[in-house]
């Protein structure tokens, strides 16, 4: 038996689970955001509960399980993709400046 078969896995390991998880938030963020509409969609927290159990990851609301993904999301991106700790805005701003 491995050492990592042994023990939970609480982090991304790949890019392909990176961009899965990806778009599950994405998907599960548009439905938050719709107000609970939109066809096909009505299940889609559970999806999101089932994945960040699967890391370790607990949450007691739909609000706070989204919050648990994009953690897991935003810690693969500053470990692997060299992602800094900005937001959107505070990036473009830094064009503000160009002319």
């Amino acid at each position: 038996m491995s050492q990592n078969s042994s023990r939970k896995k609480n982090c991304i390991t790949s890019s392909d689970e990176y961009y899965q998880l990806s778009q599950l938030y994405s998907d599960a963020w548009d439905r938050v955001q719709s107000g609970g509409t939109g066809a096909g969609y009505s299940g889609i927290h559970y999806e999101v509960f089932n994945a960040i159990r699967k890391y370790g990851r607990v949450a007691n609301s739909r609000d706070e399980a989204l919050s648990e993904l994009k953690k897991l999301l935003r810690e693969y991106e500053e470990e692997y993709l060299g992602a800094k700790d900005e937001s959107d805005e505070e990036y473009l701003n830094k064009f503000d400046d160009i002319e």
